[in-house]
């Protein structure tokens, strides 16, 4: 008696970014390659042959925008700006002449109120730095960042958040069709026609006395195999139950205190920068400081830690 062959299922949540389109279109080859088979899923095909073009073409778009490496760039410009801008004015906290430690004062608790921008989202980070240069620039603060010879830094600061608005602007007419909300519509749309497509060949190689759709599914499933084994990703371990070592007290500097903390989930030490980052907090003056540690690759979730400057 002849083995029925049958198709084995894909698993499309693992078929992430441009691999889902890569497996649908290797499909879509054999098809063509196998008119026989094309001919059983016709009623289908021409709505999945639509589809199909529809996935690509976003997949390119998406593909072909730079826009999101600039703004990274630009994002990490104004990064350095203000981390420069905050390290000048705590130095000046300790300057000799009382009116530099009174500027440094002021515009201090000025920034304090600024938070934590690394946490911003693009668009509520530019609003703030715009806010705050506004503010530099008041007859309250002017003279004070005159002083500290602050005037350099607000005015490439300015330039730098120009030109991020503007490529976030860039970017927003780009993206207004939402290409990636219309790949998850697409692939809505396009898996279910697949499995009503594979459930009609199945059907055929079932009642198939000749072996006829073998050749065919067992290419097929030699590519669903491969997709299968090579976009599968495991879940992401949480690092919020991860064991800590306990941070030294540093030694206050007046600059921004970034100690790296050694970290564990079980028997295995975390790698910094691989397996997580981290975003400080209070971490200039003396006291008690926050340490966000944050998980990265195959590890998700987030641990707070404190620290002692002294």
């Amino acid at each position: 008696m002849r083995k029925i062959i049958i198709i084995v299922a894909v698993l499309f949540k693992y078929l992430r970014g441009e691999a889902h389109y890569q497996f649908l279109n290797l499909f879509n080859q054999l098809l063509i390659e196998f008119p026989s088979v094309q001919n059983i899923v016709s009623m289908f095909y021409p709505e999945f042959v639509d589809l199909l073009v529809q996935e690509k073409q976003t997949v390119d778009m998406q593909k072909s925008s730079d826009y999101t490496q600039r703004i990274a760039d630009a994002d990490h410009r104004d990064d350095r700006l203000i981390t420069g801008i905050r390290d000048t004015v705590s130095a000046a906290l300790h300057h000799f002449d009382p009116a530099v430690v009174a500027a440094a004062q002021s515009l201090s608790l000025r920034l304090k109120t600024f938070g934590q921008f690394q946490a911003k989202s693009y668009e509520e980070e530019a609003a703030a730095i715009d806010i705050l240069i506004g503010d530099l620039r008041l007859p309250e603060y002017s003279s004070k960042v005159t002083l500290l010879g602050l005037d350099p830094w607000v005015n490439e600061l300015a330039e730098a958040v120009a030109d991020f608005e503007e490529l976030l602007k860039k970017r927003n007419i780009e993206q207004s069709v939402k290409p990636k909300e219309r790949l998850r519509n697409i692939r809505n749309k396009i898996e279910p026609l697949y499995r009503d497509m594979v459930g009609h060949i199945n059907s055929a190689a079932t009642l198939d006395t000749a072996g006829t759709y073998t050749v065919f599914i067992d290419r097929l499933n030699t590519q669903i195999t491969y997709f299968n084994d090579h976009n599968r990703h495991p879940a992401p371990k949480n690092i919020r139950t991860a064991k800590v070592d306990a941070i030294p007290v540093q030694k206050f500097t007046g600059k921004a205190i970034t100690p790296i903390p050694k970290v564990y989930l079980g028997d295995v030490e975390l790698v910094f920068a691989k397996d997580f980052t981290l975003i400080y907090k209070n971490n200039v003056e003396k006291g008690v400081a926050e340490m966000g540690i944050v998980g990265k690759g195959n590890y998700a979730g987030k641990k707070i830690v404190t620290f002692n400057i002294s």
